[in-house]
């Protein structure tokens, strides 16, 4: 059974104890009430019930994190023809990965399109059709992050479509908005009893200005369409204090950043990532650059522990580039501590994927691979989904991914 459902399970067994709590006080209270009189009923003493503990149990939760959905024109006309008809099937692209946001209790990842209705379109002005929403919630997805240097790809009517979809799916946004309001509204969820506020950020968008809705995008350089150099501290300064006014448990930033292609940090990643720790950030996550770059566990300012990943690379895409079909599912084991109510990364571990191309793949399709899994069917004798040359590029894939996120998948 998966922390998802036992969360459910426990949480249904306290509303229910809970309403019977309730339920007795009124009747005791209706019953005392109808005659002033009347002496209190006795009460049966209670068998085999003990006082109230005052010291809290800690609260420990899942969050899985995955990388940029990137949803270039082959894999939408590839859904299409597995949908059948006029309908598009993303689902089984997923199918080894799927497993393992299911189990968590929420799961993140960062979307690379926009849903703005036909015509489709992938690079450079992304446009995908409404069912990828549908998918991805089926498979088990809780977040995206929508923010992003695509975000005004289909201009402010398609950013503020792509929420609209989204929330249509039960799928929740963070980083674009459609008023200044909701860019004013801290975003906060509950991640397995463990209030978790994000926010997120872009270096900028591609070129398009955000105009009359200045709002729509946290972008986080003030001169966004130059070279996105000068960063803009303190507004970030500010929605982090925001966010720590309203009393989350811990906070997670989504950040759209860095050199693409580049497996190693830009000195304006590291130097943010720096200052969102300090000024209160949990989980710091990191897109963009296409391809993976280093994750670690960071000490805090408190003496808790921290997540950063400079960049999980594409999740799912057709680039053919180094690196660019190397990934990871990201397991965060988070840690409310029941007396202070900090909450630190308990633990943390990634599981290597890779994005099979369907003319590499022995079933020419398309298919985000468990790298471990794959590798072992083969060795096992199972040939269906790939083939000697592409054992030896997972292979080296797995390898390249020890090499570039983390030597151990287990971080200490």
């Amino acid at each position: 059974m998966s922390r998802r459902s036992t969360n459910r399970i426990i949480a249904g067994v306290v509303t229910l104890t809970l309403v019977a709590a309730t339920a007795a006080v009124v009747v005791l209270g209706v019953r005392h009430a109808s005659s002033e009189s009347d002496p209190p009923a006795e009460m049966p003493p209670a068998q085999g019930l003990r006082p109230p503990s005052s010291e809290q149990s800690d609260t420990v939760a899942t969050l899985c994190v995955a990388g940029d959905i990137v949803a270039h024109m082959p894999l939408v006309n590839e859904a299409l023809s597995v949908g059948g008809g006029n309908d598009y099937d993303f689902t089984y692209l997923f199918e080894q990965a799927r497993p393992y946001y299911e189990a968590a209790d929420y799961t993140t990842a960062c979307l690379e399109t926009t849903f703005n209705g036909p015509p489709y379109s992938g690079f450079p002005q992304f446009c995908a059709p409404d069912a990828l929403a549908r998918d991805l919630k089926a498979v088990g997805f809780d977040l995206l992050s929508t923010v992003g240097n695509h975000s005004l790809d289909t201009y402010y009517d398609g950013l503020a479509r792509t929420l609209d979809v989204l929330e249509q799916n039960g799928l929740d946004h963070v980083g674009t908005y459609r008023t200044q309001q909701e860019r004013d509204t801290v975003k906060i969820v509950d991640i397995g009893g463990i209030k978790t506020a994000f926010l997120g950020y872009t270096y900028g968008t591609n070129g398009l200005p955000l105009g009359e809705h200045p709002y729509a995008v946290n972008v986080y350089a003030t001169d966004y369409m130059e070279d996105s150099t000068e960063v803009d501290y303190e507004m970030i300064r500010r929605d982090l204090e925001a966010a720590k006014a309203q009393k989350p448990d811990c906070i997670a930033v989504y950040m759209h950043w860095g050199q693409e292609y580049s497996t190693t940090p830009s000195e304006q990643q590291t130097a943010l990532a720096d200052f969102l720790f300090e000024n209160g950030a949990t989980l710091v996550l990191g897109g963009h650059v296409h391809v993976p770059q280093p994750m670690e566990l960071r000490a805090l300012p408190d003496g808790r522990t921290g997540f950063l990943c400079y960049c999980l690379g594409n999740l799912i895409s057709n680039q053919h580039d180094p690196y660019t079909n190397l990934t990871a599912a990201v397991n965060i084991e988070l840690t409310k501590d029941g007396k202070t109510g900090a909450v630190t990364v308990s633990g943390c571990e990634y599981i290597p994927m890779y994005m099979m191309h369907a003319d590499a793949s022995n079933e020419n399709r398309y298919r985000l691979l468990d790298i471990h899994k794959t590798m072992q069917a083969y060795e096992n004798g199972d040939q269906s989904i790939i083939g000697p040359n592409n054992y030896e590029n997972l292979k080296k894939g797995l390898n390249d991914l020890h090499a570039i996120m983390s030597p151990d998948e287990k971080l200490k």
